[in-house]
């Protein structure tokens, strides 16, 4: 029973350890429309509507990318300004060792914005349609995908 048990837990750590963050780091290109933020669990604001969308673009190597804020016009296309935002990819992997293995428990994915550390973000979640940010302040922001619509086609 202790062999089946043991077998269990090194399982569950093990498929724990392979969820991997950095994988899903591809679907961060794009457009993001923010829902809500929150602060230490509590809720402090909701979007039921937004007049402008957050859009990522990140290169091949998921090394650097830029962010800037567009706003969804009734045709499908946006109107964008020129101000961007650019940032810095660095990934992180917290290890630990379990009975001789080597366990990946956790992958960090921080944004980082300016020349040097000037402000930080951390991907807490991220697929292909979910996206959660918390910032170095402990505000978390939750975005679903957005998808232009055009509304002149109805």
């Amino acid at each position: 029973m202790k062999k089946i048990n043991l077998i269990i837990i090194i399982s569950s750590i093990l498929l724990l350890g392979s969820c991997s963050k950095s994988e899903n780091l591809r679907y961060l290109s794009g457009y993001w429309e923010i829902l809500s933020v929150t602060k230490d669990s509590d809720k402090i604001k909701n979007y039921p509507f937004n007049g402008t969308i957050d859009y990522f673009t990140i290169d091949k190597k998921f090394t650097n990318g830029f962010r800037k804020k567009v706003k969804p016009k009734i045709d499908g296309n946006f109107e964008v300004n020129m101000h961007q935002i650019e940032f810095k990819i660095k990934k992180s992997k917290k290890h630990f060792n379990f009975l001789s293995f080597d366990v990946e428990l956790s992958n960090s994915i921080e944004l980082i914005y300016g020349n040097g550390e000037n402000f930080i973000e951390t991907i807490v979640e991220i697929d292909s349609m979910n996206l959660v940010i918390k910032n170095s302040e402990g505000y978390s922001y939750k975005y679903k995908r957005f998808f232009p619509k055009n509304y002149l086609d109805e």
